[in-house]
């Protein structure tokens, strides 16, 4: 099965992945992916392999690479995906059976199409209707990642050299995202972290690339806050998975809290929380977004240059979330 790219969903295919390993036991199931999530899949039990498809090589790698794939004779290949790309890559592995989306031109290059969805399912769920074309049935919609001893006993260490006591509740927050329209604005997040302080709660703060000024804002507005510096996605989640909850913009970072079962806070601003988090309230996952008539407008700059989504979801909404997601994992 594919889905190169982005963190999110590939994470949001591992519910496909489980089942999979469940109907078919003794199957070699192999999941491509880009050099970069490969990270993710690492040490899943439900699969054999991950192939890291390399999407700079040159035409002449990329070929060999194809060349390389065929000579597997996979008996299924799985698109989820559904670009241009991937549709040949599907097409090219020669797998008699193909599964992927219904798209003009390149949908006949399965032999399997998904017919386009009515309505708006969940990510994972329109990832699942890939197995229902075989006959499959969906069951468990839980992601996952597999951490492994020594990377759960490394965050261990590490928060400890940052002055965290694994004796006192913690909560992580992820103040940015690729896209401006999906970052909350810094000063939320600190009024949010102060409140927390002021209650004995820990807070502390991840970043990717690119980011510290934005981390940097929220501790102006919140001194007490631990900065971390970046981590490899792994590293992340080993952090995440001792955190007592997680706080995150609706980006990549969120599931992977998720993944390795912190109970996490999502927030919404142009995209559809019903889609994009399809998580367990009962598990302590909860999806704050305020309505408004400009939302959802799944923009990643706001055409109208106000940012209301984002502005106008006041602390005050969130500040409960938290509290509820915390509650999940205090004694």
């Amino acid at each position: 099965m594919s889905r190169l790219r982005f963190l999110g969903d590939v994470l949001l295919t591992t519910p496909l992945v489980r089942r999979l390993r469940e109907v078919f036991p003794r199957a070699e199931i192999v999941y491509l992916t880009e050099a970069a999530y490969a990270p993710l899949l690492a040490h899943n039990p439900h699969l054999d392999e991950v192939l890291a498809f390399p999407p700079h090589a040159s035409a002449a790698a990329q070929a060999q690479f194809y060349r390389s794939l065929r000579r597997r004779r996979f008996d299924l290949a799985i698109d989820l995906f559904g670009n241009p790309r991937t549709a040949l890559l599907t097409w090219l592995t020669g797998a008699p059976v193909r599964v992927g989306g219904d798209f003009r031109g390149r949908g006949k290059l399965y032999s399997h199409r998904v017919p386009a969805s009515t309505g708006n399912p969940d990510a994972i769920a329109f990832h699942l209707r890939s197995l229902e074309m075989l006959g499959i049935a969906a069951r468990d919609k839980r992601t996952e990642f597999f951490l492994m001893p020594e990377e759960r006993l490394w965050a261990q260490s590490f928060l400890a050299m940052q002055d965290i006591d694994p004796a006192r509740p913690l909560v992580g927050m992820h103040p940015g995202a690729t896209w401006p329209n999906k970052r909350w604005p810094a000063s939320h997040f600190g009024e949010v972290a102060r409140a927390l302080l002021a209650a004995g709660v820990q807070v502390l703060l991840t970043q990717g690339p690119q980011e510290a000024l934005i981390v940097a804002a929220v501790k102006q507005q919140a001194p007490g806050v631990t900065v971390l510096p970046v981590l490899s996605l792994r590293e992340t989640a080993a952090v995440q998975a001792r955190c007592s909850a997680f706080v995150s913009n609706d980006c990549g970072i969120l599931h992977l809290a998720v993944a390795v079962g912190t109970p996490t806070v999502g927030l919404f601003g142009p995209s559809q929380k019903e889609i994009w988090f399809p998580y367990e309230t009962a598990k302590g996952h909860v999806a704050v977004d305020l309505t408004i008539d400009c939302r959802p407008c799944h923009k990643n700059f706001c055409p109208l240059q106000h940012l209301n989504c984002q502005k106008q979801l006041l602390p005050l909404r969130v500040l409960p979330a938290v509290w509820h997601a915390l509650n999940q994992r205090l004694p």
